[in-house]
């Protein structure tokens, strides 16, 4: 199986997106399964068909261990590693070629800790891929924008796996879309940008050349789950790494 891992911080639109790609396999016959690994979500926008909240209880933790709701999250995502093997025979159940998995909305609780590193490197698959999701609504500033870059890098570096940089939320920022891919193109542009001045900017400008000679971004992709705008260019670019390995 090809599993495809969905980060990026919270409300950038990781389960929106989950259910827009999950019904395109769908739809084009692929035999495609959703996986929740976030065990504090609520709703979610697509049929769930491996769920973490199958074997992790967020009350029960809170109860058990007298822990406020910020603590009972921490220990849920440490114990999500624990419980590998039973979410592994619900996968083979369904036998999928194509793997969608949400993981938690708190993406240093995912990545930073043990457990979601552990979960990525030890769940059989044939291939992974890991999709960062950039939210539009955060990165329209110079300064937020180089954060959430050197964020997807450092994820990259803890998960270890090919990844694809997305721009969510597209319809959202019109007017400044083209300014957001100019800087994931080069960041030297990034720079022009800048409010030059102050020890903000000094800051800002040293690590924004370091992500120059590092080229993080590959490709950043706009999409909209409003309109499927860009989907058709994500699917295209999890095509090229796990069933081409580009």
């Amino acid at each position: 199986m090809k599993n495809i891992f969905l980060t990026g911080t919270a409300g950038s639109g990781k389960s929106n997106l989950t259910g827009i790609l999950s019904n395109w396999y769908q739809q084009e016959s692929k035999n495609v399964i959703t996986v929740n690994l976030d065990p504090g979500v609520s709703n979610v926008p697509y049929g769930i068909d491996v769920d973490i909240r199958d074997y992790i209880n967020l009350k029960e933790i809170m109860d058990k261990y007298n822990l406020g709701p910020n603590g009972s999250l921490v220990l849920a995502s440490d114990l999500i590693a624990t419980k590998l093997e039973q979410i592994e025979e619900e996968i083979d159940e369904y036998n999928p070629d194509y793997v969608f998995i949400d993981t938690p909305g708190q993406i240093e609780l995912f990545a930073y800790r043990n457990s979601g590193p552990y979960f990525v490197k030890n769940i059989r698959n044939e291939a992974n891929v890991n999709l960062f999701l950039f939210d539009s609504t955060l990165v329209s500033d110079p300064s937020t924008f180089l954060s959430i870059a050197l964020l997807a890098s450092s994820i990259k570096l803890r998960l270890g796996i090919p990844q694809v940089s997305i721009l969510t939320k597209k319809d959202l920022i019109k007017d400044e879309q083209a300014r957001i891919l100019k800087w994931a193109d080069d960041f030297s542009e990034l720079l022009d940008d800048l409010k030059e001045g102050g020890e903000i900017y000094d800051l800002t400008s040293r690590m924004a050349e370091s992500v120059v000679e590092s080229n993080i971004i590959d490709e950043l992709i706009p999409t909209s789950t409003v309109n499927n705008e860009g989907i058709v260019e994500v699917i295209a670019s999890i095509s090229r790494i796990i069933d081409r390995g580009e």
